[in-house]
C-alpha cells in the first residue's frame, strides 16, 4: 500500500485483551468452532462491538487457511524450532481477516478431557458456533439437547451448505457450491454464454453476513425471554433470498432462468431500464486489463443530461431513444455510441461529469484500486492498520455500518502459532493451547 492511502488510518491496534475496547456487546462471549470461510464470519462481525470471540482449531488439525501465506512475504528464515519437512504454522493475511479480534485456544476433542473443557466452556458463554458437517458434534455427545442441559440460556448456531435435516444435510459444500444450489451461477454471465459464476467464493462471505445476522437475532431473543435457542442455518437457502426476483418471475409468468437475451449481463431486467451497462474506458492497468465504467439511467431527465454531457442533445430526440421502452429495445446501439464516447475518456472523469450531471455511474473498480487510490474509502477509514509480528503492518478492512453512538472497531490481528508453545502430541491428556 502506498504511504498516501494510509495516512488517514489509526495507529496500529494491539491485540492483547487488555486493550479491547467497549461496545455494545461487551460482555458477549462466543465459542467459536468455525473454519474454512463462510463460517468464521458470523463470529468475526461481533468483535467489532466488543463481543469476546473464543476461536477453537482442533490440535495437530488446523485450519486450512494457516498454511496459505508465504514465509517469503517477511523473511526466509524458518519459525522457531521448525522441523524439517513439516508445514509452518503461522497466520497469513486472509486468516487474519476471517480471524482477527478473537481469542484462541486449539484443543484435542478426540480425548475425554477435551470435551470437557469444551463443555466447561459451554457453561461460560453466550453463544457457540460451527460450521461443520452435520454428524460432527453429535459424534462428540454435544447434541442441542446436551448443549442446552448445560446451559439453557446459550445460542447454539450450525452453518452449513444444506442444513441439519432432510435427506441432503449430510453433503459438503462451500461457497460455489452454494452459488450453484442456490441458482446464484446459473443467472450470472452475458446473454448466450455459459454461466460465468460469481468469482472467489462469494456465498462464503455473504452467507457469513447473513449468519451474523441470524446471531444476533439469536442474542435478542435471549435477551428478552432469558431463554436459549438453536438456529439451524443452511447457507444455501440464504443464497435463494439473492434470486427470488427470478424465482418468482417463473412462478408468476412461467419464465425459465435460461433463456434467450438471459442473463442479462449488466442490463437491468427488473424493471427493464436502458441504459444500463459497463463501458470500456481509455487506459488499461498495469497488468494490461482494459478500464470500465457502469453508467446507468433511470430517469428521461438523467438521460437528456447524459446525451448534453456527450454533447449530442439531439438523441433525447430520436425515436430510437425518445422513451425508455424504445432505449430499451435498441439497446445494442445505444450502448455502441455511449461506448464510443466513453472509449475516449478516462474512468474517473466519466464518474466525476456523470454524478455531477445527476447521472448514476461508477469506475468498475480492481482490488488496487480500492486499497490504493479510492479517497471515499480512505476518508472514511477503511482500513485500519494492525502490527503483525510476521507481516510487519498491515492495513484491514473495517467494518462498513457507521453507527454514531456505538462505533464499530478493529480489536487487532488473529491469533499467531509459536512453534515454542505448539503441542506435537495431539493424543495428550494436556488439550489445550493458548495462542499469542
Amino acid at each position: 500500500m502506498n504511504k498516501a492511502a494510509t495516512n488517514h488510518t489509526t495507529k496500529p491496534a494491539a491485540h492483547n485483551a487488555a486493550h479491547r475496547q467497549q461496545g455494545v456487546l461487551s460482555g458477549i462471549r462466543v465459542l467459536d468452532f468455525t473454519w474454512k470461510t463462510v463460517g468464521p464470519w458470523a463470529p468475526r462481525l461481533l468483535t467489532h462491538y466488543g463481543a469476546e470471540v473464543i476461536h477453537v482449531e482442533r490440535a495437530g488439525g488446523w485450519d486450512d487457511h494457516r498454511f496459505a501465506a508465504h514465509r517469503s512475504l517477511t523473511t526466509d528464515a524458518p519459525e522457531p524450532n521448525h522441523v524439517q519437512g513439516e508445514k509452518q504454522l503461522y497466520t497469513d493475511p486472509y486468516f487474519n481477516t476471517l480471524h482477527h479480534g478473537k481469542l484462541a485456544i486449539s484443543l484435542n476433542t478426540r480425548h475425554p478431557e477435551g470435551i470437557t473443557i469444551v463443555e466447561r466452556l459451554i457453561t461460560k458463554c453466550d453463544a457457540i458456533v460451527e460450521n461443520f458437517s452435520a454428524e460432527v458434534f453429535p459424534n462428540w455427545g454435544l447434541t442441542w439437547e446436551r448443549i442446552h442441559q448445560l446451559n439453557p440460556r446459550i445460542i447454539y448456531m450450525s452453518s452449513s451448505g444444506f442444513g441439519h435435516t432432510g435427506e441432503w444435510k449430510g453433503y459438503r459444500s462451500f461457497g460455489p457450491t452454494a452459488a450453484a444450489q442456490s441458482g446464484l451461477s446459473l443467472a450470472s454471465g452475458l446473454p448466450g454464454q455459459p454461466p460465468a459464476g460469481w468469482g472467489y467464493s462469494y456465498l462464503d462471505v455473504m452467507g457469513g453476513w447473513m449468519g451474523g445476522l441470524a446471531l444476533m437475532q439469536g442474542l435478542l431473543h435471549v435477551k428478552k425471554t432469558g431463554k436459549g435457542l438453536y438456529i439451524d442455518y443452511a447457507v444455501t437457502e440464504g443464497a435463494m433470498t439473492m434470486v427470488g426476483t427470478y424465482m418468482l418471475d417463473y412462478q408468476v409468468n412461467g419464465r425459465r432462468t435460461r433463456r434467450p437475451g438471459f442473463p442479462p449481463g449488466n442490463r437491468a431486467v427488473f424493471p427493464q431500464v436502458a441504459p444500463h451497462n459497463t463501458y470500456r474506458c481509455a487506459g488499461n492497468d498495469r497488468v494490461g486489463q482494459h478500464w470500465w465504467v457502469f453508467i446507468a439511467c433511470e430517469t428521461q431527465a438523467q438521460f437528456e443530461a447524459l446525451c448534453a454531457l456527450m454533447h449530442q442533445p439531439g438523441l433525447a430526440l430520436a425515436p430510437k431513444f425518445a422513451t425508455n421502452e424504445a432505449r430499451v429495445a435498441h439497446q445494442d446501439e445505444l450502448d455502441a455510441i455511449i461506448g464510443r464516447w466513453t472509449r475516449a475518456r478516462r474512468r474517473y472523469d466519466i464518474m466525476r461529469q456523470c454524478q455531477a450531471a445527476g447521472i448514476i455511474a461508477a469506475v468498475v473498480q480492481s482490488a488496487e484500486d480500492r486499497v490504493e487510490y479510492d479517497p471515499q474509502l480512505q476518508h472514511r477509514e477503511m482500513f485500519p492498520i494492525i502490527e503483525h509480528p510476521d507481516l510487519g503492518e498491515c492495513p484491514y478492512e473495517g467494518y462498513p455500518p457507521k453507527l454514531s453512538r456505538t462505533p464499530a472497531f478493529v480489536h487487532g490481528r488473529a491469533l499467531c502459532m509459536d512453534a515454542r508453545r505448539r503441542w506435537r502430541n495431539t493424543t495428550s491428556t494436556c488439550t489445550v493451547n493458548c495462542w499469542v
